[in-house]
């Protein structure tokens, strides 16, 4: 302990005494590390590809990247274009399309049209044989109704009215094949007024800065072909909302490869303003704080050259930042700049005690160091509790905050004594002038004569108590009644329900972004999502096991439930019954329209005569007569490596996955589809009976929900061990350990209370905040009790430590702040998860924590209180005091 009946460790005291004698060295070291980090720092770059940070053993990982160099890449880039004039749309689409197809370096394929003469003319085999029959009934009794009356000699004694063919119910029912309409070679909707442009790039969606930088090179041509003569006058404009006509084409981006950039750097493009304000806002406390420029410039500079070091520690140990280590070096900022806050303010202290600067600084550096130390501790083994998650993402960030947490504390720590050490060389009196003093906190009433101490110890711990367990009760789920996240939800639900998680994906994106937007008006368009996932098959024979599997009517009521659609290969393949029993049909009704003469049909039936004959042509084929122009979709690429030569079967989800609930259930359903022994023709065995699993985003995205929702409940059980053992060593007192994570534990539970009351959720990325919260939280008590254990009343202790513990914390929860300007949602949500639990964790030093050090120090012996067992200082020792406790 820091009292006068413990001997301080002599390594504190040769390290304070390094700072305060040899000052000038200290910081020619430090800014020699400085400028070599800096070199490092700049050396830093962004590894975009998510695929990266993930285990590359997984199975999802290795059966995507097959799909990868099957197919070139997972889902594609989508370009819509929106217009109201057909004509228009596919004459810019065929010019577009152009361009791409000329592109070699960026583009491996693209799809925009595909002919379907092929599948209108066999689509006869496919009908299902009822409809085909009801067809074939209302079409013969049509035409014979038209020939009638076309005969110029029918005469009708009493009028009737002519034959309707209706058939719609049946052509919507079968107006698609595959996804793709068979109304039109182009991907054209409906209503005619969008079309989409498929581009595959020559690299994968994970590489998100190659996206980007090819979006933006999209962009600039669009814009030169809109002022060529290409164009015919048409203007391309980007925008998501715009419907455009005969000289204006409206043009947006999606896909897996867009929605991929624009999440990824919508978090990247908040954090710049976000940085920028949080700096600002602490740099602005800090000055309300200490009320001088100079303190406030020593800690700031500080942190930035720990930051630095830490971004060089960066370089030198991992070689690059990621998606989330990106954010690195503005979460150090916000909180490590807590170590030089309590730094100053204890120097003040002791400069206001009357000792020359360097013995004050000496003695700052070794009082306030230890709690310090344990905070560092702490809060970094709270961080490198994150190194046993699954997701590099995270064991990076885990990692590197970790020891950039070390760095900081260690830097400030060595800077702020350092230089105030060497302008005390200049002039004694110097720090005093520099960053001020303060007096020692009156221990007694000025009024009164009487101690000061807490009011009222015993009603506020009963008035918190009460409240706490309020708010607990409120947290706690109470029913089983699942109420939903995306809309408000009444006062007694959110009782019942406690605190909720929000597994709903958009609603951490930012407001409106574009390329969701897109997406949603293609799937309402389109009647599809956006990018499907993939089983593979190495022959034929098994990817028709799997067609028939995944196809059953039975099983896809209940086992398949979160399936949409089902394309295959297969998919251009009537299964044989059907064809067989369908073309009995055809043939019977070529006969019977042998004689028909169609020049005697009104002229709008005898333009479709043509096609109509063509269908009743189609003959049963295997999957061999399936043209290539629709088989190569479903084949390996040429340049595909040959062990994953093979076959996709391509499955659309019927929910949204943008839901994580639904997301999970689709990736459950789709990661076991078990099939039969498969033989070939002569009978042999091809593969044996196995359950295969689907590849693609939603995938990789539910393994990395359940790694997040795994991590989450790990990392907060084993940081609450840490900071519980932490906590012993230190006090080597049960009690006075539990007492210093008061603020912690009930501040996190008032957090988790007032969340359910003002009906804020957990999602998948505030989570992430808790163990940080965990780890940040322990110093409020820390800093408090080992105050008090020097030998001070609880007021004293609070007086004299206390706005260094609220000046920190409001620092560290102004960074979070920030947050809130974000327009990423997930940003935001952190920033809102984090305010509550710094302030709360605060109000409960302050009050809770208060309470029970003033209980305490009622406890001890009169004896102790009255001077007879007192340190050299005159107040009780740490000792004495944990004794007491």
């Amino acid at each position: 302990m820091s009292d006068s009946t413990h001997k301080t460790p002599r390594f504190a005291l040769a390290y304070a005494r390094l700072m305060v004698r040899r000052p000038g060295l200290v910081i020619l070291a430090i800014l020699a590390l400085t400028g070599a980090a800096l070199w490092g720092t700049t050396k830093l770059t962004i590894n975009s590809n998510q695929l990266d940070l993930i285990s590359q053993d997984l199975p999802e990982v290795k059966d995507v990247k097959r799909v990868i160099d099957m197919v070139g890449g997972s889902g594609y880039l989508i370009m819509g274009l929106r217009a109201d004039d057909e004509a228009t749309l596919k004459k810019v689409a065929d010019d577009i399309a152009a361009g791409l197809l000329a592109d070699k370096e960026n583009v491996r394929f693209i799809t925009y049209k595909v002919p379907v003469e092929f599948v209108q003319q066999q689509m006869g085999l496919f009908i299902k044989t009822e409809d085909l029959a009801e067809g074939k009934r209302r079409i013969m009794a049509y035409l014979k109704d038209q020939l009638r009356r076309n005969n110029p000699f029918f005469i009708e004694i009493q009028k009737t009215e002519p034959v309707k063919l209706e058939m719609q119910d049946l052509v919507d029912k079968y107006s698609s094949v595959g996804k793709k309409s068979i109304r039109d070679d182009y991907y054209i909707s409906k209503d005619r007024k969008m079309m989409l442009i498929l581009i595959k790039p020559m690299w994968d969606s994970n590489q998100l800065g190659k996206t980007k930088v090819y979006v933006e090179k999209l962009r600039k041509d669009l814009a030169a072909y809109s002022k060529s003569e290409k164009s015919g006058g048409v203007e391309l404009v980007e925008d998501y909302d715009k419907m455009g006509d005969k000289t204006l084409v409206a043009y947006g981006f999606t896909g897996s490869y867009k929605t991929a950039v624009d999440d990824s750097y919508a978090i990247e493009e908040s954090l710049e303003p976000v940085s920028l304000l949080a700096f600002a806002a602490i740099f602005l406390i800090t000055i309300l704080a200490f009320r001088k420029i100079v303190p406030t410039l020593i800690v700031s500079i500080g942190t930035v050259i720990g930051t630095i070091i830490t971004m060089g520690f960066t370089y030198l140990t991992v070689g690059e930042l990621n998606m989330i280590t990106s954010i690195l070096g503005a979460l150090l900022l916000g909180f490590g700049i807590d170590y030089g806050i309590h730094f100053i303010f204890r120097t003040r202290l002791e400069l206001g005690q009357g000792k020359p600067y360097d013995q004050a600084i000496q003695d700052a550096v070794v009082n306030a160091g230890r709690p310090a130390l344990v905070s560092a501790v702490v809060t970094a083994g709270s961080f490198f509790v994150l190194m046993v998650s699954e997701f590099r993402g995270f064991s990076q960030f885990g990692f590197l905050a970790g020891c950039g947490t070390f760095i900081i504390g260690v830097m400030l720590f060595a800077w702020s004594p350092a230089l105030l050490a060497l302008a005390g060389r200049i002039n004694p009196e110097l720090p005093r002038k520099l960053i001020g003093e303060m007096k020692p906190p009156a221990t007694q009433s000025a009024a009164t004569g009487k101690e000061l101490r807490v009011p009222k110890p015993g009603l506020m711990l009963g008035i918190s108590t009460v409240v706490v367990a309020i708010l607990c009760v409120f947290a706690v789920p109470w029913s089983d009644v699942d109420v939903p996240t995306d809309k408000p939800a009444s006062f007694a639900d959110r009782i019942k329900a406690g605190i909720r998680f929000n597994y709903n994906s958009r609603a951490l994106i930012p407001e409106g972004q574009s390329s969701v937007k897109l997406q949603d008006e293609i799937s309402q368009r389109f009647d599809m999502s956006a990018d499907p996932i993939a089983v593979y098959s190495k022959t034929l024979e098994e990817a028709k096991a799997i067609y028939d599997e995944l196809e059953d009517p039975e099983k896809r009521k209940s086992k398949y439930s979160a399936i949409d659609q089902v394309v295959s290969i297969y998919t251009f393949v009537p299964p044989p019954e059907r064809a067989a029993a369908n073309t009995k049909i055809l043939q019977e009704w070529q006969e019977e329209l042998k004689d028909i003469d169609v020049a005697a049909l009104p002229p709008e039936v005898q333009e479709k005569a043509a096609l109509f004959m063509k269908m009743l042509e189609a003959r049963p084929y295997d999957v061999h007569g399936v043209p290539e122009i629709y088989a190569s979709q479903f084949r390996h690429l040429p340049e595909t490596k040959p062990e994953n030569h093979g076959y996709l079967t391509f499955i659309y989800p019927s929910v949204d996955l943008w839901d994580g609930k639904k997301m999970l259930t689709f990736v459950d359903q789709t990661n076991h589809i078990p099939t039969p022994e498969v033989k070939d023709a002569q009978g042999n065995v091809i593969a044996e009976a196995q359950v295969r699993r689907a590849a693609g985003a939603a995938q990789l995205f539910a393994r990395l929900a359940r790694i997040v929702l795994g991590d989450g409940q790990l990392t907060v059980l084993l940081v609450t061990l840490w900071i519980l053992v932490m906590h012993y060593l230190d006090f080597r007192n049960v009690k006075l350990a539990l007492a210093s994570v008061i603020p912690l534990t009930v501040g996190l539970a008032m957090m988790l209370g007032l969340m359910t009351m003002f009906d804020l959720h957990l999602n998948f990325m505030n989570i992430i905040i808790l163990p940080i919260l965990l780890g940040f939280g322990v110093s409020h008590g820390l800093y408090l009790l080992h105050r008090f254990l020097e030998g001070t009343s609880p007021v004293v202790a609070l007086r004299s430590v206390g706005a260094a513990v609220a000046s920190s914390t409001l620092t560290t929860a102004a960074g979070f702040a920030a947050l809130l300007i974000a327009s990423h949602n997930g940003l935001k949500s952190m920033g809102v998860v984090a305010c509550i639990g710094l302030i709360t964790t605060l109000v409960v030093s302050f009050t809770v924590l208060a309470a029970v050090m003033q209980v305490m120090w009622d406890r001890l012996p009169p004896k102790l209180k009255n001077g007879v067992v007192h340190t050299p200082d005159g107040q009780p020792s740490s000792q004495d005091k944990s004794e007491a406790a």
